[in-house]
């Protein structure tokens, strides 16, 4: 939103800024600056002139020779091409000598020239060629009471424009009103001259067929107005914000809305069929908007309409057909109030943003609606004269929310900050929230102003406080604690522990778009979920699976030569369902079905390509081995069973705990694409898929992660050789020792042979060990009471013989 810093001032005459400072303040309270555009004036060369001749150039249709008064002994001969030349005009007159500036910041001096053989002693400047603003229809028309030769600089006022990105939330800052608002209290401010209309039904002007969609409607019929070009100090208004001047009725509304936040719309009421306008959402019918691109209205969007068409989009644009010309004599005036959830719905079905659905959408003062339109009837009647012939009001103003109760120890207790109750008070009372009670416990009841469409609750006001006391001014606590639990029986987040275990599988993560064409869903599943508005083309439906997006980026590796591909993504398919029935407290989602899948993609060689080795391609074994590496990863490969369908397909069970005992539940698939389907994405080679469901492996997961510190004390490591009797298995050896003694924390084993001997076939094994003592260093004397321990336990327990050397 773009701010002007002196149209700030008409609100707050005494408000005479810093601009850093200002900036600063803003920052503060939450209205991020992204921009500062400072008008540099033109230079002491660029001087009133008064135009007293303009005679056709003898060598170009197009161009003008101007004698032109610039306050000198002689009137300057000056060639000009604007359109809008005439005699008697007072325009600024780039003398020899000036320095323009352009907009790339490039300097242009003016030097005497000739122009198609015509001598040219400066130049008539249009607004954007003196950085004023962006028009360059014409040269740029002064007060017509200027002198000549007098520098344009002491004639026009230096602006800096501000332009403010301002959250969903606060529409009530969308204009210099609501930014004047946060920074005065409400009895420094100064309010637009209005003209009081009698809003009495003199005439049946105003219908409204859709109460939800507008519950309140203003009109007023003004006739005998003249149109014409607005006075320079409204075109400079709304020129300082970026907007282009059309003419005083249109540039009245604009006014308003910039400085009032209210949107407004003036029709030709010669245009209107029946002299009245009507507010219906059972239209269905085509018109042409004011930028003149057609509007196709549905059944269910609110437009305004006149006896026979729809002349509007509510709240969104108006008709050209309708719309205020030079030949416009009566007008009527529009000022409302409509839901912002209808606007928003229309004007995203139409494609259509404007300034004023805009504001709409994110909802106006209701209570603004009338002053808004006596402030533009204010102005008409100045600027282009004429006379209320009768004015409406339909509907009624949505009412007031209901008070908030504010806890002022509640306050301190979520802000960790100490600011009174007076000083709260006089926070809110500044923003314009009205205390209308306070209790005997400390607690005071506010109504919120009606322009606060976001404050609906305690912790709003809370917000509000914190804001405006602001956050650098709360002192952070002198000790901050942080405590890690010691133990955790899940991890925080199960899909981004999914994520880490297959990255660590050598699958590199991809992310596709939940959106896909309709055409390559239905490959997969028909009960596709469809987007209401598509934001192109190939965008039109939700996945109901993640392999579509696979399969695609799969082909687009191969198109550009990667050939060796191993892909993972964890995200969610959609689906619809068919509810049975008409069940009236079914929710509109019921009829959606979500459901977050691991999708795990192979392709091309198993290893990478090595010279000494050779080209071995992947197949179905080796993703159903990835999988099973997943599952060990995760604790459940004992849970689970691989269920081989055919030579491509395995199917995946895991053991699910439940109260009436366990159960297998299917966890998904693992398959080769075949090649059928892989022809629809123009993939030539195998790929492999494994597909899992997410929320079975959550369910079926258990895993107990428990940190332990490591020891203050060296780590002893021994080794230890066994012979171990013909049948028993190494795994039971590395149990027995491992639990001979608790300072064991660690075995594994390091060889292993077979040998036939005298007393028939041994099994060698040798174990390494690691010895660990949390408290102390550990002797020679206990860690040979370790080892005998453990040579002993396993003799014991399977006949293990500790092997001599």
């Amino acid at each position: 939103m773009k701010i002007s810093v002196s149209w700030l001032q008409d609100f707050l005459p005494s408000f005479n800024p810093d601009i850093q400072s200002l900036v600063d303040k803003l920052t503060f309270l939450g209205f991020e600056v992204e921009e500062v555009c400072a008008r540099q004036l033109p230079d002491d060369y660029v001087v009133v002139g008064r135009i007293e001749s303009v005679e056709r150039h003898p060598d170009a249709d197009r161009l003008t020779v101007c004698r032109v008064d610039t306050g000198g002994s002689d009137p300057l001969q000056i060639v000009c091409g604007a359109p809008n030349v005439r005699q008697g005009m007072i325009v600024p007159v780039a003398t020899v000598g000036a320095r323009l500036i352009q907009p790339d910041g490039e300097v242009f001096a003016i030097r005497k020239s000739k122009i198609r053989g015509v001598h040219s002693f400066g130049m008539i400047c249009a607004a954007d060629e003196l950085g004023l603003s962006e028009d360059h229809s014409g040269v740029m028309e002064l007060d017509a009471s200027l002198a000549p030769g007098i520098p344009v600089s002491t004639v026009l006022k230096g602006d800096v424009m501000l332009d403010i990105a301002v959250t969903p939330n606060r529409p009530d800052v969308l204009s210099h009103l609501g930014l004047s608002r946060e920074l005065a209290p409400p009895e420094e401010l100064v309010l637009p001259a209005r003209h009081a209309v009698d809003f009495a039904v003199t005439e049946n002007i105003v219908e409204i067929m859709d109460p939800e969609a507008c519950p309140y409607y203003t009109a007023v019929v003004i006739r005998g107005v003249t149109v014409r070009e607005s006075p320079a100090w409204l075109k400079e208004r709304l020129e300082s914000i970026g907007l282009k001047p059309k003419n005083n009725i249109v540039d009245i509304t604009n006014y308003i809305l910039h400085a009032l936040g209210q949107p407004l719309h003036a029709f030709d009421l010669a245009k209107l069929a029946g002299g009245r306008v009507i507010v219906r959402s059972d239209s269905a019918a085509s018109f042409t908007l004011l930028n003149q691109e057609t509007c196709t209205i549905r059944t269910g969007m609110p437009v305004i309409c006149d006896a026979e068409k729809p002349v509007a989009l509510a709240g969104v644009m108006g008709g050209s057909d309708s719309s205020v010309t030079s030949e416009t004599t009566d007008i009527l005036l529009e000022s409302a109030y409509f839901s912002p959830s209808r606007i928003r719905k229309s004007a995203k079905q139409a494609g259509i943003a404007s300034d004023s659905s805009y504001r709409f959408e994110r909802g106006v003062d209701p209570t603004n609606v009338r002053r808004a339109a006596e402030c533009a009837v204010a102005l008409i009647l100045e600027l282009a004269g004429g006379e209320i012939a009768s004015a409406q009001e339909s509907g009624v103003v949505p009412a007031e929310g209901a008070p908030i109760t504010l806890r002022t120890e509640r306050v301190n207790a979520i802000l960790g900050s100490a600011i009174g109750p007076e000083a709260m008070k006089e926070i809110l009372v500044r923003l314009g929230f009205r205390c209308e009670e306070t209790t005997e416990e400390g607690s005071m009841v506010f109504r919120v102003p009606s322009w606060r469409v976001d404050a609906i609750a305690e912790i709003d006001l809370i917000e509000e406080i914190a804001r405006v006391y602001g956050y650098d001014n709360i002192v952070p606590a002198e000790r901050m604690v942080t405590s890690y639990p010691a133990s955790r029986t899940v991890p925080e987040y199960f899909p981004d522990h999914l994520r880490g275990i297959v990255a660590g599988l050598n699958f590199r993560e991809i992310l596709t778009n939940p959106l896909i064409r309709r055409s390559e869903a239905e490959l997969f599943d028909q009960r596709v979920v469809a987007a209401l508005n598509p934001i192109s083309e190939g965008l039109e439906v939700l996945r109901p699976s993640l392999v579509p997006a696979f399969l695609k980026v799969i082909a687009h590796n191969l198109r550009h030569g990667n050939r060796d591909l191993r892909f993972f993504e964890v995200a969610r398919g959609f689906t619809g369902n068919e509810l049975k029935g008409e069940d009236d407290e079914a929710s509109p989602l019921d009829v959606f079905h979500e459901r977050e899948y691991l999708v795990m993609a192979l392709s091309g060689a198993r290893h990478p390509r090595l010279w000494n080795q050779l080209s071995v391609k992947s197949d179905v074994y080796d993703m159903t081995g990835a999988v099973e590496m997943l599952l060990e990863k995760l604790n459940l490969l004992e849970k689970s069973s691989l269920i081989v369908y055919n030579e491509s397909t395995v199917g995946i069970d895991v053991i699910l705990p439940g109260k009436k005992g366990s159960h297998a539940c299917s966890a998904g698939t693992v398959r080769m694409i075949d090649a059928a389907m892989l022809r629809e994405f123009d993939i030539g080679q195998e790929v492999f898929l494994a597909e899992l469901d997410v929320a079975v492996l959550q369910s079926a997961f258990t895993a107990a992660v428990t940190y332990e510190p490591p020891s203050r004390f060296p780590v002893v490591q021994r080794d230890l050789s066994f012979i171990l009797p013909e049948g028993i298995a190494v795994r039971k050896l590395v149990d027995v020792v491992r639990s001979s003694d608790p300072m064991i924390r660690n075995v594994s084993v390091f060889d292993q042979f077979e040998r036939t001997s005298l007393n028939g076939k041994e099994n060698s094994v040798a174990l390494s060990l690691d010895i660990v003592d949390y408290d102390r260093t550990l002797q020679d004397e206990r860690i040979s009471d370790i080892l005998d321990k453990a040579g002993s336990e396993a003799g014991k327990q399977l006949g293990a013989v500790i092997r001599q050397v």
